[in-house]
């Protein structure tokens, strides 16, 4: 293990001197604190208090909600008092919350798997010994370690987390601050069991922008817009259509198909371009491939290319692998390294192959789609006809800008497709009942701000892991798609534990490169990683297999050689998603039964070489 520096960190948490709201029971916690002589660091995210008494202290409050028990480990077996002395700070504090009425438990935790086995070893275990080498070395040895201890209580619910590190978690103030005064006992506990009236709020639908057909789509509109494809078309010998999935890539996809079926012209080399963020929505992603292999079939001159993130970039190996929180609407790192990365390295490599001078993308871009949209087109356009993409100075060109939703949906459902297969009925009918817009390619590919902005905001049908926005589409398809159960129920764990610090599944002080630590909010502890591993297992949640040993390369390499053990329980997870069982399980992850460190068992160059001479000497004796 190396030895961890410590730095200043430039990024600074919002701290607060109380909690957002106190009930009595938390009162008299609070109240206890200050006698004790615990020392007050501040309020992190409105729930969160950090103290100090020979170690610091995270306690996060469950006040005006219960924590989701599908996002808590099971019950580790142990007791606080297994761990902690009566008559130290800790072991006061536990009692005293006991007496008030809370039950305490502490989870599954690798703290106490430590702890546990730096003081009993099985010498006798020669593979542990042997996998193992520093196992009595480990207890405590990690900043990284924070022993969890639950307390439920009939009104409320805590999560407190003791530190080995000292250094204040979650950001909060180095120096002492003065205990909140205005915190006092409410008149009745009772109000906060009655619901408030939520409050109503008014929807203003954008004209136009519903699914209901129109009796047919105004003769005027159709025919400028074939006029702007056919310039699109008469001025560029490279066509790159921009299909997310949607309505609106759909239409402007067939729109030029019909013009270029009757225009037929051997010199136009078309492609059409979509993406898989390899967590997208499974009807979406069904729809895009279906139509992959419509067009395949149809037209063999059409070229259909799906662009997808590297394997060191996909959400679930930044999540399992790098420990990255899940993305949200300020850390929406997802959206760069899913969709504009992949996108410009793919008009890099083969859109720009012969250069810039002949190319354009069609989008399937519209102004009433939102008011942001509006301004970003206006924006990108200006009063142009092409607006210029930043990779390559490429012409954009959006036909459809001027169409309406209705207008569109009216268009696919009484004109046919001119292929087979991929029917826009089936496209209709599961926007129809997913009752969302489409998540935009084409703002991923032609302006970073804007893809920014629109993914979480504007966006629907896009990720299923998506947890920046209130995409309700996924429950919404549950009734006619229970398939999707599993999908929404998985991404609700993600979101919980992976972005609300009141779970501990966040570390709590922020990795600054490798072995140095600063003070933050920080990335996912091991244990959220075990957990969230458990729930794809019993969720079912596909992930491929080269993705899942790249994110366990990850920990392997970022975690062990800082003195973080990676636990059994993840290892289990890790191998049953890979779908290894067995006593080969001790085997795997070692030097020998694993030369690569992988995790998975597999030949080296010498286990090659030494295959190829026994199979060349079997064959002279045949």
């Amino acid at each position: 293990m190396e030895t961890y520096e410590r730095v200043e960190n430039t990024t600074k948490v919002g701290i607060q001197n109380r909690l957002k709201d106190y009930n009595s029971v938390i009162l008299d916690m609070w109240d206890y604190f200050e006698s004790a002589g615990f020392a007050f660091h501040g309020v992190i995210r409105d729930w969160t208090g950090v103290f100090h008494n020979g170690a610091y202290y995270a306690v996060h409050h469950f006040v005006k909600d219960r924590p989701d028990q599908d996002c808590i480990a099971p019950d580790s077996g142990y007791s606080w008092k297994d761990i902690f002395r009566s008559d130290s700070a800790a072991g006061a504090l536990f009692l005293f919350l006991e007496k008030s009425g809370f039950r305490l438990r502490m989870p599954e935790q690798a703290a106490i798997d430590a702890l546990m086995a730096s003081t009993v070893c099985d010498d006798s275990d020669m593979f542990r010994t042997a996998l193992y080498p520093s196992i009595n070395d480990w207890s405590l040895m990690s900043p990284k370690h924070k022993f969890q201890v639950y307390g439920v209580h009939k009104t409320c619910a805590l999560l407190i987390e003791i530190y080995s590190l000292d250094i204040p978690p979650y950001g909060a103030s180095k120096l002492p601050l003065p205990f909140p005064e205005d915190r006092c006992q409410p008149s009745f506990d009772f109000w906060d069991l009655v619901p408030n009236e939520p409050k109503k709020r008014s929807k203003r639908a954008i004209e136009g922008e519903t699914l209901d057909y129109l009796e047919k789509v105004d003769d005027e509109l159709l025919a400028v817009t074939r006029a702007k494809i056919k310039k699109i078309y008469d001025e560029h010998s490279i066509i790159g259509l921009l299909n997310s999935g949607g309505v609106d890539s759909r239409l402007t996809l067939q729109l030029m198909i019909e013009h270029a079926i009757k225009n037929p012209d051997p010199s136009k080399r078309i492609m059409v371009i979509s993406a898989d963020t390899l967590v997208e929505n499974p009807g979406v992603k069904k729809i895009i491939h279906d139509l992959r292999e419509a067009l395949h079939k149809a037209f063999s001159w059409i070229e259909y290319h799906i662009v997808e993130p590297r394997e060191d970039n996909t959400l679930l190996v930044c999540i399992i692998g790098k420990g990255y929180q899940a993305p949200s609407v300020t850390f929406k790192y997802c959206v760069r390294r899913l969709k504009i990365e992949p996108a410009r390295e793919f008009l890099e490599a083969v859109f720009l192959a012969d250069g810039a001078d002949d190319t354009v993308l069609v989008l399937g871009s519209r102004d009433n789609e939102s008011v942001q949209r509006r301004r970003s087109l206006s924006k990108h356009f200006g009063g142009d006809f092409y607006g210029h993409h930043p990779v390559g100075n490429i012409r954009t060109a959006s036909p459809v800008r001027d169409w309406t939703k209705q207008e569109v949906v009216t268009y696919l459902a009484f004109n046919r497709a001119p292929w087979k297969g991929a029917r826009n009925t089936e496209l209709l009918a599961f926007y129809g009942n997913a009752a969302g817009s489409e998540c935009p390619l084409g703002a991923a590919v032609v302006n970073d701000n804007e893809a920014m902005m629109q993914c979480g905001k504007s966006a629907r049908m896009g990720c299923y892991l998506c947890t920046i926005a209130q995409d309700k589409s996924m429950g919404n398809l549950i009734s006619t798609h229970p398939e999707y159960e599993k999908y929404y129920q998985f991404r609700r764990i993600l979101k919980a534990i992976g972005q609300d610090i009141r779970y501990g599944g966040i570390t709590g002080f922020q990795r600054i490169g490798k072995s140095k630590i600063g003070s933050g909010i920080g990335d996912l502890t091991i244990d959220c990683r075990t957990h969230l591993l458990q729930a794809m297992a019993r969720f079912d949640i596909e992930w491929r297999k080269s993705e899942i040993i790249t994110a366990y390369q990850m920990v392997l390499e970022r975690e062990t050689v800082e003195g973080f053990p990676v636990t059994e329980r993840f290892r289990k997870a890790i191998y049953r998603l890979i779908g290894v069982s067995g006593p080969f399980q001790r085997l795997l992850g070692h030097s020998v039964f694993d030369p690569y460190g992988t995790g998975v068992d597999q030949c080296s160059e010498e286990d090659s070489e030494a295959i190829k001479r026994a199979l060349a000497k079997r064959r002279t004796m045949i």
